[in-house]
């Protein structure tokens, strides 16, 4: 005599059987689990803190609850055991423009090579200083503190003028002898834009939470002109 299978068994057989499959073997394209450092080299001109492109100094701080301005976080002093893999930038071209209503003095990176190096290895950012990174086109920028020695601000720019992103970057520990680029790469926070942004500006840290710009901002500077002058 042949047995039945209650067709209810049937159907509750297959379905466990599927759950099991799926279990056993996720889409090889599946994201990556929540908590997974994002890749380990993001391009060179996603970098800039730049991210690379880009570094800090020590922050010119706004003032306290109590109204006193708080002490300056003083730059990190590489040691025998650090590495920087770039010194720091200099005779860049510069150029005055009125950036939250405040006169700023900006050393300009037109060039690749100087999006690459950005702020690196400086140990100071003064009062009334920036730095403007111009891309060739608009792009998902993202910008880290590698070979970074002091705080920073970066404020993040479309095609129009208007800000996209705002950050309050700060240094991070170098890379030692005993840590691989890889690895040392893979720790770096990124600071990014949630929509395409061409120009970056890099601030003494402090300068946001003085001056208060908002997302959505307009700068009117001449951004045409710096167009012109980028590779």
């Amino acid at each position: 005599m042949r047995s039945r299978v209650h067709p209810l068994c049937a159907v509750l057989c297959v379905l466990l059987a599927s759950c099991l499959c799926a279990h056993a073997d996720p889409p090889k394209d599946a994201p990556p689990p929540a908590g997974q450092s994002a890749p380990s080299t993001p391009p060179k001109e996603d970098t800039g803190a730049a991210p690379a492109e880009g570094s800090k100094t020590a922050a010119p701080p706004s003032e306290g609850e109590n109204g006193k301005v708080p002490a300056m976080k003083p730059a990190t002093v590489p040691g025998p055991n650090d590495i920087l893999h770039a010194g720091p930038q200099k005779d860049l071209p510069r150029r005055t423009f009125t950036i939250f209503g405040e006169s700023f003095d900006c050393e300009l990176c037109l060039e690749p090579a100087a999006r690459d190096i950005g702020m690196a290895a400086r140990t100071e950012f003064p009062q009334g200083t920036a730095m403007i990174f111009v891309h060739p086109r608009p792009r998902m920028l993202n910008y880290w503190m590698k070979d970074c020695l002091i705080d920073m601000d970066i404020v993040m720019v479309d095609r129009d003028g208007v800000i996209s992103a705002l950050h309050e970057a700060v240094r991070e520990k170098l890379r030692t002898k005993d840590e691989s680029l890889q690895s040392y790469q893979a720790r770096l926070p990124l600071y990014g834009s949630p929509t395409p942004a061409k120009y970056v500006i890099e601030l003494p840290a402090g300068t946001i939470a003085r001056l208060k710009p908002k997302v959505g901002q307009r700068i009117d500077i001449d951004w045409k002109s710096l167009d012109a002058a980028a590779k």
